[in-house]
């Protein structure tokens, strides 16, 4: 690769004070080869050391920005800043764990470039994780892509080097859900993938539960396809023609109750299946930030910034300048209007 590729290294992290030094040394060796780069860290509201010691980082290193979150946003907000803010042409998003190792990022960028693709996705050869996210992950891409029609890139992971200004497209779009690799065909982006290394989490402990990867799926599947409410449509006319043909060809009271059993459990199905759409409309009505930004050592646009208002003094960077002391405030006069009555007017 020349050495004049324009990349930014974008690394979301929450909570990885076991893992940010490291990551920090790692990405700097492998990044630095490009004489026009930079790491951007996104912190996404840590409640442990890990923005102390990225504040630490970005003062001895002028090429380390970062960004810090007043609450917990999710993966999703926190690479969306992190597109937002990124300066170069090119940007790699890697993981503050370590499990995509850094040193693979230039197969990914020769390839885009060479390519001319506008993105280039990694999949993880040997993926080094519990059997329960390996398998979460097949099925939840086979049931999308197979039965309900969305394009993705097969097996992609978020390792991956994208073009910024496309990047900045995808996270501008006001989807109701947002999902990356599900908006990036939509908008027409060329892309690709290829097979990188893959390794086990060093320190700390992973953030993805069970019950997150299921609703990260069901996002997917109800934020980008239709096809779960006629799925759902169909099964309900099949079984109510199922319980129809029972009752007229069986007068077992078992049967019938069967029958009664598996056409309520349908409906309730369909009723839960609406509400989640209807939350999906709800979502994308709401009006409210993908993310607030607490403080940060880059220009912050006022729509990002919590504290605009204390922040406007030093060009929209944080942190945030203390706030005036003030004494107890004084009793607003009552407005003279002539004769005292003791009244207010």
């Amino acid at each position: 690769m020349p050495a004049t590729l324009s990349i930014t290294a974008m690394v979301p992290c929450f909570n990885e004070e076991e893992c940010i030094e490291q990551a920090y040394l790692e990405i700097k060796r492998e990044i630095y080869r490009y004489e026009d780069s930079e790491i951007l860290f996104i912190d996404d509201g840590s409640t442990d050391g890990t923005l102390g010691i990225i504040k630490r980082i970005a003062a001895a290193d002028p090429r380390v920005s970062y960004l810090s979150f007043a609450r917990n946003f999710g993966l999703e907000s926190a690479f969306t800043a992190g597109f937002a803010y990124a300066s170069k042409e090119w940007t790699v998003q890697l993981d503050a764990d370590l499990q995509s190792p850094p040193a693979e990022l230039h197969k990914l960028a020769r390839r885009a470039v060479e390519g001319d693709y506008d993105a280039v996705f990694a999949i993880r050869a040997n993926r080094q994780d519990p059997w329960h996210r390996r398998l979460g992950t097949r099925a939840h891409q086979a049931i999308a892509t197979r039965i309900l029609g969305i394009e993705l890139p097969v097996r992609a992971s978020v390792f991956r080097v994208v073009r910024t200004s496309v990047a900045r497209k995808v996270a501008e779009c006001r989807v109701s859900t947002p999902y990356f690799i599900a908006t990036l065909p939509l908008i027409g982006a060329s892309y690709t993938t290829m097979e990188t290394a893959h390794a086990a989490r060093r320190a700390g402990r992973a953030k993805w539960s069970l019950g997150k990867l299921f609703r990260h799926a069901l996002d997917l599947f109800v934020g980008f396809s239709y096809r779960p409410l006629a799925l759902i449509y169909l099964a309900a006319g099949g079984a109510a023609a199922a319980a129809t043909a029972l009752a007229l060809s069986s007068g077992e009271t078992r049967v019938l109750a069967v029958a009664s059993v598996i056409l309520h459990a349908l409906g309730l199905g369909a009723l839960a299946l609406l509400a989640r759409y209807l939350v999906r409309i709800m979502r994308g009505g709401a009006g409210l930030p993908r993310y607030q930004i607490r403080e940060a050592n880059v220009p912050i646009r006022p729509q990002d910034d919590l504290y605009a208002y204390r922040h406007a003094s030093t060009g929209g960077r944080g942190p945030a300048a203390p706030l005036p002391q003030q004494g107890p405030a004084a009793p607003l006069p009552l407005p003279q209007t002539g004769k005292q009555t003791g009244r207010l007017p």
